[in-house]
């Protein structure tokens, strides 16, 4: 069993893919206060209507009590997530925190699962990224991490997260006992 875990939010422990495609255009992505409206509402959803997705608690729990090191990796910003994550009491499950702001890189670049190895004071080869995103899977598989890929029907039609995961997963309550 790997004893390194970086996953990401959204997708993976969040049900939230569905919310963020619906409150945004390609074009508001070129605007930052457009980005800034939809970060704030974004995070109303994240306290009130946000849940986790089948499976994912009890994944945490069962690698907690297994000894896991785990953090999380998300192009989400802290401040907008916090309320689910407290919500949830999902921080207590992990190290830390890692945002693509505070990395300085979107996940299509390594850069964000390169710092999460780092501060899991682990190596890529040594970590599992569960991603659902089929582009951050590609990254982090090149990277040298090992990728479980979890389908999320939001994120599926961007592309095929199976075709960069070693181990490919349709929901949380698939993730294997034994990595």
């Amino acid at each position: 069993m790997k004893k390194y875990y970086i996953f990401d939010l959204d997708g993976t422990i969040a049900d939230s893919m569905g919310y963020w495609y619906g409150s945004f255009t390609p074009e508001d992505l070129e605007n930052d206060d457009r980005m800034a409206v939809v970060r704030r509402g974004m995070k109303e959803k994240y306290a009130t209507v946000i849940a986790p997705k089948p499976g994912a608690l009890a994944v945490l729990e069962r690698l907690h009590k297994q000894g896991a090191e785990m953090c999380i990796a998300s192009a989400t910003d802290r401040w907008v997530s916090l309320p689910f994550t407290e919500k949830y009491d999902i921080d207590r499950y992990f190290r830390f925190y890692l945002d693509c702001t505070g990395a300085g890189a979107h996940k299509d670049k390594p850069d964000i699962y390169l710092q999460a190895a780092q501060r899991l004071g682990a190596k890529p080869s040594e970590c599992v990224v569960v991603e659902d995103g089929a582009y951050c899977a590609q990254t982090a598989h090149n990277a040298g991490f090992f990728v479980v890929g979890i389908y999320d029907v939001n994120t599926a039609p961007r592309g095929d997260v199976s075709r960069y995961s070693d181990i490919f997963i349709r929901s949380m309550e698939e993730f294997p006992p034994d990595i």
